[in-house]
């Protein structure tokens, strides 16, 4: 009797061993994918500024209005080795209401709330975008921006923190519900003497703050045969999301009406990740953008 209840035991535990053995492997790196993305967009901007003054300090309540049109949208997969076209299609809406105030000359302090209407670039049968999956997200931000001026240079540096909220279910292990970034933003203004004209360029780079790594660092670093993949002793951590430079001029028409007009380019990277519906393999994708933007712009300040 004894010898049956040891051997049972032992083969019990070689049987959990496996078991055991299969779930560590069950989780695991299904494929990994870089992928390449080249867009030209057309973005149309209206901006409304009240200025007035509280106790001395020069306050601004702002409000803006901002629809983006994707003409050309290209992408190739490197995983896949093709390319997907997409046709012309809404892109998105951005529409803000702000405060900011300067509680020093050097320094304004502001926060404003932004209301995002996305379209979906997800293809219907005839090429074209579905704009039955548009959805919407919130931002809140608050940032500082120190500036300084010398004679008509105007130099400034903004650190902005964005919250991005989402309507719409999500896998948290894929990514947050709200996700946070950090915004630096160097920019030169110069003033032409003599004329309603102002030119200015910038940069400003995007930093997650709170994307998913925990699921990632433990399953990524062997694939589904039990193999270590390329990850194997690596982490993953928060990375820089987004390079923007952008150079613009704009032309006060009279004391309070301007007109803008930039071209801007973004660098944009995303690491997303998709968990297969069996939740048992995990989809890498490096994804890599390359936006090209004409910017036009209408300025009212009273």
């Amino acid at each position: 009797m004894k010898r049956t209840y040891a051997y049972i035991h032992r083969w019990g535990l070689v049987l959990l061993s496996l078991l055991t053995m299969q779930h560590s492997f069950s989780q695991s790196l299904k494929s990994e994918d870089n992928t390449s993305t080249n867009v030209a967009e057309l973005r149309v901007e209206a901006n409304f500024t009240k200025h007035f003054k509280l106790h001395n300090q020069g306050i601004n309540l702002y409000f803006s209005e901002a629809v983006f049109s994707r003409l050309y949208e290209s992408t190739y997969s490197q995983l896949e080795g093709q390319q997907t076209d997409v046709s012309p299609y809404f892109r998105r809406s951005y529409t803000t209401i702000g405060l900011n105030y300067a509680p020093i000359p050097y320094l304004r302090i502001g926060t404003d709330y932004t209301l995002k209407l996305l379209g979906n670039k997800l293809k219907a049968g005839d090429g074209t975008a579905n704009p039955t999956n548009e959805f919407l997200k919130h931002r809140i931000s608050v940032y500082m921006t120190g500036q300084y001026t010398i004679d008509e240079w105007k130099f400034s540096l903004r650190e902005k923190l964005d919250a991005n909220i989402r309507t719409d279910s999500v896998n948290l292990h894929e990514k947050p519900q709200t996700a946070l970034y950090l915004r630096h933003k160097v920019q030169a203004q110069y003033t032409i003497p003599g004329k309603p004209l102002k030119v200015y360029t910038y940069i400003e780079l995007w930093n997650t703050l709170n994307q998913p790594v925990k699921y990632l660092n433990t399953y990524a670093r062997v694939n589904q045969d039990g193999i270590a993949t390329a990850y194997a002793g690596k982490t993953f951590g928060q990375y820089l999301s987004e390079i923007r430079a952008q150079a613009g001029l704009s032309w006060r028409v009279d004391k309070c009406n301007s007109l803008n007009l930039a071209y801007r380019f973004t660098y944009g990277y995303s690491r997303d990740i998709n968990i297969t519906h069996s939740k048992s393999l995990i989809e890498l994708t490096h994804a890599k953008s390359y936006e090209h933007v004409i910017l036009f712009s209408y300025d009212l300040d009273w």
